[in-house]
């Protein structure tokens, strides 16, 4: 920040106040309290301008999703990642209620805006789960660093497990196209003239929404997803789809990584109710664990619900 101009301090200036970075008035932080405020209340006003659109239209949106060609998996040696001290609950879900996912929503976002619901994250092989895990490649350190640096954990803080798993009814989000009927219904919402006021008030020259589905899917794979829920506890837009292809009755959504070549896979476990699906570790876990498969058996136990 650029401080304004001051008198030359003598020595016993600095010893007395000690160093002065930087100087700005009481005005200043009311003009400032006042931008954040506006800029928050924009986005969140936004956010719930949409949702009542969304409320209104959620039984078509339902049914633009179901329209999509979904796949059935049956698939081994995919992988998934979790801290140490988790290593006896390697098909838990009870971690994406805390922090949400990018396909889920976790408590980190007020159940009053948003009610949670856990997924279960798995990648098709070593170097996308570490990637997903860590932010960074295993083989591509970042800046010299590796990813567990990065993250600030110790190497052997982390247990990596092989899987195998049948899912039935997977949206494949790899496809634009599967996309295409809920981007027609979506690109119909418009935004009201005092939200777009709003907008030029805080410098958002014009909001946008999405035009087409390839713009939708773009969104759902953004790198910065978690700067809404973050910023303005609300859900990104990737979470509010996951939100919807639960409700579709999808078990699980197919996605290409945004920091990995590889493909990874969002499981909803409430969806295992009535399926034959499951999730299961392909090697023999420790004695002491008390699952190694996720089905309609066990998921409510290993759900965090």
């Amino acid at each position: 920040m650029q401080g304004r101009k001051m008198s030359p301090r003598t020595p016993n200036d600095v010893s007395k106040e000690g160093y002065l970075l930087d100087e700005f008035s009481q005005a200043d932080l009311r003009r400032w309290k006042l931008l954040s405020s506006s800029f928050d209340g924009y986005h969140i006003g936004l956010f719930y301008h949409l949702e009542g659109l969304r409320h209104q239209q959620r039984q078509s949106l339902i049914e633009a999703l179901q329209e999509a060609s979904s796949l059935n998996k049956c698939e081994s040696s995919w992988f998934r990642l979790v801290a140490f001290r988790y290593s006896n609950e390697f098909l838990s879900t009870a971690g994406s209620l805390i922090k949400g996912g990018r396909f889920n929503v976790g408590k980190d976002i007020d159940p009053g805006v948003i009610t949670p619901f856990p997924a279960l994250y798995i990648a098709e092989n070593y170097s996308t789960a570490y990637s997903e895990y860590f932010g960074a490649s295993p083989h591509a350190p970042v800046g010299g660093f590796s990813g567990e640096e990065l993250s600030l954990q110790a190497k052997s803080s982390f247990t990596a497990v092989k899987l195998s798993f049948n899912l039935a009814n997977v949206f494949d989000l790899t496809k634009t196209k599967n996309l295409e009927p809920f981007a027609k219904i979506v690109t119909k919402f418009n935004i009201p003239q005092e939200l777009k006021a709003q907008a030029q008030s805080v410098g958002i020259t014009q909001p946008l929404l999405v035009r087409n589905a390839s713009e939708l899917k773009k969104t759902m794979l953004a790198s910065n997803w978690r700067y809404h829920p973050a910023q303005y506890g609300i859900p990104a837009n990737p979470q509010i789809l996951g939100r919807l292809l639960r409700d579709a009755g999808f078990e699980a959504i197919i996605y290409p990584s945004t920091v990995a070549p590889g493909k990874c896979i969002a499981v909803f476990p409430e969806n295992r109710a009535f399926s034959s699906s499951f999730v299961e570790l392909m090697d023999d876990p420790p004695s002491s664990a008390e699952f190694r498969r996720l089905d309609r058996g066990t998921w409510k136990q290993l759900s965090g619900l």
